[in-house]
């Protein structure tokens, strides 16, 4: 019976290893997606559409684009 008892011990131990990889792995996967550094989007030009709809949104008084939800137009839009 001690033998049997190891057997399910290590398969046990097998999946508790598996399981925190997998975590590991989601929780990366999570933050290097959504991980936003704000210097690289400049760079990337992708405030421009950002830009345009909050633009398009003051000049209409807030009938077409966007709002901006971000609070960066005033900063990264019109400089």
């Amino acid at each position: 019976m001690a033998l049997r008892k190891d057997k399910d011990n290590s398969a046990g131990l097998i999946a508790a290893m598996l399981f925190f990889l997998a975590v590991a792995v989601g929780a990366f996967m999570f933050f290097n997606t959504y991980d936003v550094n704000p210097a690289a989007l400049r760079e990337g030009h992708r405030y421009e559409d950002y830009c345009q709809q909050v633009h398009l949104y003051k000049q209409t008084n807030g009938r077409e684009g966007w709002r901006d939800y971000r609070g960066i137009y005033y900063k990264e839009c019109l400089e």
